[in-house]
């Protein structure tokens, strides 16, 4: 009769060990999602950063070019810092923008580039 209750106490260690693993790897899984989920929320985050950014140094590079000044003294009227230096690129809202501007004939086109970490969004106008 002893071995009887010895060997439910057996099996009861091995359920409860199992159910352990269950709730361990529900626990993991949760945590895992969760963070993918933060992960997402972050690129999209940088994502329209990036493209706000772009789209506020276009505004700056038009208001420069109806102004006829160069606001940023990067050296060039309607850009805003076209000098390849990353460093001293302006930061809009944690994201940093560059206007280039190309002209061939009678246009004139404006590239602005908004960067948030791996994120970039880029905006062309051209202008007569």
């Amino acid at each position: 009769m002893r071995s009887r209750p010895t060997h439910r106490r057996g099996l009861a260690a091995v359920v409860m060990l199992i159910v352990l693993l269950a709730v361990q790897l529900l626990v993991i899984g949760m945590v895992l999602g969760g963070s993918r989920d933060q992960d997402l929320t972050l690129r999209r985050l940088e994502t329209v950063q990036s493209f706000y950014a772009a789209e506020a140094g276009m505004n700056m590079a038009m208001r420069e070019l109806q102004e006829y000044a160069d606001e940023d003294a990067d050296g060039v009227i309607g850009t805003i810092s076209d000098d390849a230096t990353d460093a001293n690129d302006p930061a809009i809202g944690g994201a940093q923008v560059v206007v280039t501007q190309t002209t061939s004939n009678e246009y004139t086109t404006l590239t602005s580039t908004g960067r948030d970490g791996p994120a970039r969004r880029e905006i062309e106008s051209t202008l007569k």
